[in-house]
């Protein structure tokens, strides 16, 4: 099953906010370039005007239509005389008749319209002006091609939208910068409850904080105090039960040991054995109990102010459960990369880690291979012991209180639960691997201590 990225409010608000920029800009360019449209329009229609009747003064006042045909044709080539450049307008003088008198060194030789009606005209590819003399002898047609005004317009219009280009990238910058500068408080009451950790269920502190904000905090605290009183609880019942426990279990033990001792009949020594490993099985959940207790109330949570060395707590464990009866006769290795194992980590919550982690390889391990102990640098245990390979989706289920995998061994299925916890709490690490580093099968426990400062 793939993962889903979480959504980002500030995400969110950058991007619809810079669209919402981006969009209406856009629209006003459109509007813009509307209105520009009618008035590029109106401006270039007055100055083909203007130019009509500026030309038609000048051609009248130099004789055009009523000399003789030579002289015009005299008029004509003098025009040679002007260097050829782009004109944007470009004119024709014409008779009544239609005929060509002068033009303009771009105007075609054809006429511009079969028609001389004073007025605007558009031609495929042109607009034109058509005035007259107020005799009706003398036409001039000034036009413009559409292209030029489309350029106009393009130039115009280009010239509104190309700064978004620059803008939408800042926009979103400057929007993002005051989003999560608007949201900062938000971001600081995150930060605080994800850096409690799970035993931290101290109340967040409220001095200051967004009034928009305020019942979220109170409603997260009233939350926090009824799972810590829930939790106090629980923990309370169980440390007082196992607590409580112990001493009758063990008298029981006591009492149906010394009984067994004195049956002669083989039947009911039988009976007495296995009311003695019952009870036995019974005194170790109630001492799994109460180090699970102990885990839970965060006895990990508060590091030493000094920094230890771990390896003869670890040397005494392992001497001690290699001579219990639990190991029954298996031996307990040290394999030593690193010569100590220096970390602020409580005493306790390092013994109580290291006992389950060797009692869950001797329960659970091969009873022909020893159980390997590994001290390696930067902090790093591991516990390996020969057996079968654990599939890899029971792996993690092993680290959740009373879960064991397909064994017939005796076990609540809380010894790998309790060394989670509390290496959790004093942020280290619980890796579980199968089959172990370098081999085919066997089961691995890798502790990162994660305490080094």
């Amino acid at each position: 099953m793939t993962s889903r990225i979480a959504p980002s409010i500030t995400r969110r608000l950058t991007v619809t906010l810079t669209a919402f920029i981006a969009g209406f800009w856009l629209i006003a360019t459109a509007l813009a370039m509307l209105v520009m449209h009618h008035e590029l329009d109106q401006s270039l229609d007055s100055s083909l005007q203007e130019a009509a009747q500026r030309l038609l003064t000048l051609a009248v006042e130099n004789g055009v239509g009523t000399t003789r045909p030579a002289d015009t044709a005299v008029r004509q080539r003098q025009g040679g005389i002007i260097v050829k450049h782009d004109e944007y307008l470009t004119y024709q003088v014409r008779d009544r008749s239609g005929q060509v008198l002068l033009r303009s060194h771009d105007a075609p030789e054809k006429p511009f319209t079969s028609e001389l009606e004073p007025g605007f005209v558009n031609t495929e590819a042109q607009r034109v002006f058509t005035e007259a003399t107020a005799d009706g002898a003398v036409f001039i047609q000034v036009a413009e091609t559409h292209a030029h005004r489309h350029e106009a317009l393009w130039e115009s219009g280009m010239a509104l939208v190309l700064p978004i280009l620059l803008l939408a990238p800042l926009s979103a910058w400057v929007i993002r910068r005051i989003v999560y500068r608007g949201m900062s408080p938000m971001i600081s009451i995150q930060r605080e409850i994800s850096d409690r950790g799970a035993g931290n269920l101290t109340a967040i502190e409220d001095a200051g904080i967004a009034s928009e904000l305020a019942p979220i905090t109170a409603a997260v605290n009233t939350l926090i105090e009824r799972l810590r009183f829930a939790l106090e609880a629980e923990r309370a019942f169980a440390s007082n039960s196992a607590h409580e426990m112990r001493t009758p279990l063990a008298a029981a033990l006591a009492q149906v040991q010394r009984l067994q001792a004195q049956l002669t009949d083989a039947s009911h020594k039988e009976r007495a054995a296995g009311i003695a490993r019952d009870l036995r099985r019974l005194v170790d959940l109630t001492e799994k109990l109460l180090q699970l207790s102990r885990a839970e109330s965060g006895t990990a949570l508060t590091l030493g102010h000094r920094e230890t060395d771990l390896m003869p707590i670890l040397e005494l464990i392992v001497d001690d459960m290699a001579h219990g009866a639990r190991a029954a006769g298996r031996s307990i290795l040290i394999e030593r990369a690193a010569n100590e194992i220096v970390s602020r980590l409580d005493v306790d919550a390092f013994g109580i880690v290291t006992r389950n982690l060797i009692e869950n390889a001797l329960n659970h391990g091969d009873g022909g291979e020893p159980v390997v102990v590994r001290v390696e640098p930067n902090l790093r245990l591991t516990v390996v012991n020969g057996g079968r390979v654990v599939p890899a989706a029971t792996l993690e289920g092993l680290k959740r209180r009373f879960t064991r995998g397909a064994t017939t061994a005796n076990g609540a299925g809380l010894g790998l639960a309790i060394a989670d916890t509390i290496l959790r709490q004093s942020g280290g690490r619980l890796e579980l691997r199968s089959p172990a580093t370098g081999r085919t099968d066997g089961f691995e426990a890798i502790v990162d201590l994660g305490t080094e400062r």
